[in-house]
């Protein structure tokens, strides 16, 4: 009788024990939330550290903070007097920053003071220009992508910090097939790790781009997300190394099962595995928190994916809220997650509890 006693009593605390392990990975975060200005639509942000962080969003809205959201600074550019529409940013430094806006005339523009004076550095007058997404290798190359014109994707380019932009000296380099194009929404449709620069596509196809240091172009690889729509594909991607990416979007105007939203790859982008949860959703943004971690953010939640569980798990706040917003970045250290979103609203969330 002791024994079956003992025996009951050790399968008790191991249901017990098991069960604190997984609720440990479905638990609420303490979410500190913050709103700037009502009537805008953050779709980039990047951030410096544990407590500096920039957005820039429509209506030529900008900002950062400097104190983990206690106080934020934010203004707005004008031409014309018109407010441009801000989905494309790139910050280099404490002081440097580079903002690009979406559609014709478009406008980039860079600040070497905290956008205490703004210079323009590029501008396209094509009318069929639209920008999709900005990114940096290092302090001094920099890329920019915009949909196809005349069958061809818009690729621009610096060396020297963004001071000065050039088209790609074969204005054919990347070729689009009919309906396929890039979406603005989270500014991450590139990623960049090492020698290598990857972009994806959405609409009538939903592919990748790849481009290495021995490269002589740009090699293309079908993914399992959909196609087809208008507002299907691949909105965002991101590689932690050379090999190993994800890939994220679905369906803009349908969350279902039948869709597959979240991709990953460890051959480089030439092949991928779907991953899905039990809870459909749509990915506006996807950023690798660790080696083992993966979140994603969009319409319907934000959900943290983890490849030694093969499991995805919602992020909610401590009352239960799903975090719906367009774009997330962490911190260097990893330890804070920033998320932006529409009304002006930001998120910050530590990881390090």
């Amino acid at each position: 009788m002791l024994q079956k006693r003992n025996f009951f009593l050790l399968s008790f605390l191991l249901i017990a024990f098991t069960q604190s392990i997984f609720a440990q990975k479905d638990s609420a975060y303490n979410v500190h939330y913050f709103k700037t200005i009502p009537n805008i639509s953050i779709r980039a942000l990047e951030v410096l550290s544990d407590s500096k962080a920039w957005f820039a969003a429509n209506r030529g809205v900008w900002g950062y903070t400097e104190d983990a959201g206690k106080t934020w600074h934010i203004d707005s550019i004008k031409v014309d007097s018109v407010y441009l529409h801000f989905r494309s940013m790139a910050v280099l430094n404490d002081s440097t920053v580079l903002l690009l806006s979406i559609a014709s005339p478009a406008y980039m523009f860079k600040t070497t003071n905290k956008g205490k004076t703004w210079m323009l550095v590029y501008k396209d007058t094509n009318k069929n220009i639209f920008f999709d997404c900005m990114k940096f290798a290092d302090s001094n190359n920099g890329v920019a992508i915009a949909d196809p014109i005349d069958g061809f994707f818009q690729i621009i380019f610096t060396e020297d910090g963004g001071a000065t932009w050039e088209k790609s000296l074969n204005k054919d380099i990347v070729h689009a097939l009919p309906g396929e194009a890039c979406f603005a929404s989270s500014n991450s449709n590139i990623a960049i790790n090492g020698h290598n620069l990857w972009f994806v596509t959405g609409g009538m196809r939903s592919r990748i781009y790849h481009y290495g240091d021995k490269s002589e172009h740009f090699e293309v690889f079908d993914t399992p997300l959909p196609e087809g729509g208008q507002l299907t594909g691949i909105f965002s991607v991101d590689f932690t190394d050379e090999l190993t990416g994800v890939i994220a979007g679905g369906n803009y105007e349908k969350a279902d099962s039948s869709f597959v939203s979240l991709a990953i790859t460890y051959d480089g982008g030439k092949t991928w595995t779907p991953i899905k949860g039990n809870k459909p959703f749509f990915g506006s943004c996807v950023k690798f928190g660790n080696e083992d971690d993966v979140y994603v953010t969009g319409g319907a939640g934000t959900f943290r994916y983890n490849s030694k569980a093969v499991k995805i798990y919602e992020v909610k706040d401590k009352s239960g809220a799903s975090l719906k917003f367009n774009t997330l970045r962490f911190s260097p250290s990893k330890k804070n997650l920033w998320l932006a979103g529409d009304k002006g609203s930001i998120a910050l969330i530590s990881l390090s509890h």
